[in-house]
């Protein structure tokens, strides 16, 4: 029985009364617009506001919407289309209002950055197509191509000379000295460092190759003893140059440029300390260790002042200068690569002496 009169308590209702008018044919529209003008109200049975169940949303549908367009049942509204043309309509480029008499282009682009087509007063083309005679290349807007590339708009001259001007006050002159006689440069700069830059098209604008660095130091310049100085020579191995006397150090290990003048700068200042050093084994050594051989101490040495000494006993006329310089010339013949002409000059040499 309370199952009977919950049910006819429901029929009452108004949802009730919309669903028979859905089903009868009635208009459902005016009596929408009847209670929402407040005509008519919707109570249940204790006298509060029914609250309404709407199955079905409020908006309508795309495809009620499109078949009420179809029909000719609904105004099509027309949108504005979102088009760069339109865009570019409201405001010219700034290319276009640019006044190359009243800006200056190092304010526009001052730093490195990405090609933009509506700054860059300038008609660039780039790309390619299979009749150019007939078609250039693709124009400056939209240009995938300016902007993948690394550009350099931002190093016009008038830039780099702005750039030189403002850091001008924070560097040193060059000696003038210096460029007038370029032969008193090893005496004043004795350590050169050279490094390259590169420049390519990439996506990553730095180069492994530059980290490297190749100092170059003119050992004579030093202020070693013969000791230490041929101890450098041993240590160093072959990035000395016995025909230059320059010692060549190249740095690779780090990752940075910085790093490596650091590096390099530490290795040289280990083999001059080290070429100092004075061990006491260092006291053992002989004749024979040496890395070149001296003329000081040699057979053949005695064996031309016994010579000397018995033209002397007979009469005969030597000049004792030309064994100094007979020793300076037998030293170079006997540590370096021989030729013919140090064969006739060591022959010159022994004849001058002898007084032939």
């Amino acid at each position: 029985m309370h199952r009977l009169s919950h049910i006819g308590t429901r029929s009452k209702s108004t949802l009730a009364d919309k669903l028979r008018n859905a089903v009868g044919g009635a208009d459902y529209g005016k009596s929408k617009q009847a209670m929402a003008a407040g005509s008519l109200t919707a109570k249940d049975e204790n006298g509060e506001d029914f609250r309404e169940l709407y199955v079905m949303p409020k908006r309508k549908l795309r495809g009620q919407t499109q078949l009420e367009q179809a029909t000719g049942r609904a105004e099509v509204k027309t949108r504005s289309r979102f088009d760069l043309m339109d865009r570019l309509a409201e405001r010219p480029p700034r290319s276009e209002e640019m006044d190359p008499e009243k800006h200056t282009w190092s304010d526009i682009w001052p730093a490195a950055r990405t090609f933009a087509s509506s700054v860059v007063p300038l008609p660039v083309r780039m790309g390619s197509r299979p009749n150019v005679e007939k078609r250039a290349p693709f124009k400056k807007e939209g240009n995938l191509e300016l902007v993948k590339i690394p550009n350099f708009l931002h190093l016009t001259p008038v830039a780099v000379q702005q750039h030189c001007e403002a850091i001008k006050k924070f560097c040193t002159p060059y000696p003038p000295e210096l460029l007038s006689d370029a032969s008193i440069t090893p005496s004043l700069l004795p350590i050169s460092v050279q490094y390259s830059t590169y420049i390519h098209q990439g996506t990553n604008i730095r180069d492994i190759r530059s980290r490297v660095i190749t100092m170059i130091v003119d050992v004579d310049y030093l202020k070693l003893s013969e000791n230490a100085a041929e101890k450098l020579v041993r240590l160093a191995g072959n990035r000395y140059n016995q025909e230059t006397g320059q010692l060549t150090i190249i740095t690779d290990r780090c990752h940075t440029r910085k790093q490596n003048l650091d590096y390099a700068h530490y290795l040289l200042t280990v083999l001059y300390h080290e070429a100092n050093k004075q061990e006491a084994w260092a006291e053992l050594k002989e004749r024979s260790d040496n890395l070149q051989v001296e003329f000081d101490g040699s057979t053949t040495k005695s064996k031309l002042e016994d010579l000397i000494e018995k033209a002397k006993s007979s009469g005969l006329k030597t000049d004792e200068k030309a064994l100094a310089e007979f020793g300076e010339m037998w030293k170079t013949y006997r540590n370096t690569e021989e030729t013919a002409e140090k064969t006739r000059e060591y022959g010159r040499q022994m004849k001058k002496m002898l007084g032939i």
